[in-house]
């Protein structure tokens, strides 16, 4: 008995679609194939008995990171305090070379040195305001290397007040110095939690604020009357935060820049991977199976 042709019809379909079926399976069997290939082929995923952990690599980093940023921050907040009458009769001394005949008062003079100490707090302010901006965009390590010429034209614009007679140069100084110091707060904090492991991330990011206070005594000392807080060496107390500014440049060539803007921002998993792996993994605790 032959079949209809509705019939033979509907039979060419439903085995056509067995074969499409099939197909597609096989498709799909081959891509997953690929997907784990790839995966595995990944040098992360090579590793046995790491050790995700501390290395010298992201110690490094996290000192990096903070050299040039809270370093600053907290040398900046206390090396004004034990030489300010010494600062204030170098305002009146300015006045003073300026014009022989006019004598300001002593409440203008402290007026003049508190407008020098605060104005740090407003570029502070305007530093971590467009910290977000400038950080996407330069990325952290480029961030932190930009950053570094305003906290060294700081240095010597302080440094060259007291030659040069000129307190204007040292208020603009400082509010250069607000301003390194507010972007840094931004972005070493980012930096450091971004190539921080889970498991160390509330402790390194404790690194900061410790590196803030660290050197606010550190200025204290610094700029006590014996060492650099006398009426002939003020200056240098001020200017000498700039081998901060060298050292965190130093130090920034020697580390990778973050994993995740490698990955989120330029798109780079090649680099994001190695970085990840140079700064989250022990090389003498680990062993690369074949």
């Amino acid at each position: 008995m032959s079949n209809s042709p509705s019939s033979t019809h509907l039979l060419a379909n439903n085995d056509q679609k067995e074969s499409d079926i099939v197909r597609n399976n096989a498709n799909y069997s081959a891509t997953a194939s690929n997907i784990n290939y790839d995966n595995n082929s990944s040098p992360l995923n090579n590793v046995q008995n790491v050790d995700k952990g501390m290395t010298s690599t992201l110690l490094l980093a996290v000192f990096a990171a903070v050299s040039g940023t809270a370093f600053h921050f907290g040398y900046a907040s206390g090396v004004m305090n034990s030489p300010q009458d010494f600062i204030q009769q170098f305002i009146n001394e300015t006045n003073h070379r300026r014009n022989n005949e006019t004598q300001i008062s002593d409440s203008t003079v402290t007026l003049i040195f508190s407008f020098a100490v605060s104005i740090f707090a407003l570029g502070g302010m305007l530093g971590g305001l467009f910290g977000g901006f400038v950080t996407e965009r330069l990325g952290r390590k480029g961030g932190m290397f930009y950053n570094n010429i305003v906290s060294f034209l700081a240095c010597i614009l302080m440094f060259m007040s007291k030659p040069f007679y000129s307190y204007e140069l040292l208020i603009i100084g400082r509010f250069f110095l607000g301003l390194a110091c507010g972007y840094g707060s931004s972005v070493a904090p980012t930096y450091i939690n971004e190539v921080s492991p889970m498991n160390l991330r509330g402790t390194l990011g404790a690194s900061f604020q410790l590196g803030v206070v660290l050197l606010l005594f550190v200025s204290q000392v610094i700029s006590l009357k014996p060492i650099l807080g006398s009426e002939t060496t003020w200056h240098y107390a001020l200017g000498l935060p700039i081998v901060l500014s060298v050292l965190q440049v130093i130090l920034l060539c020697f580390v990778p820049e973050s994993p995740k803007y490698l990955l989120i921002k330029k798109n780079n998993s090649v680099e994001a991977e190695k970085g990840s792996f140079i700064f989250f993994y022990n090389r003498r605790k680990i062993t690369v199976l074949d």
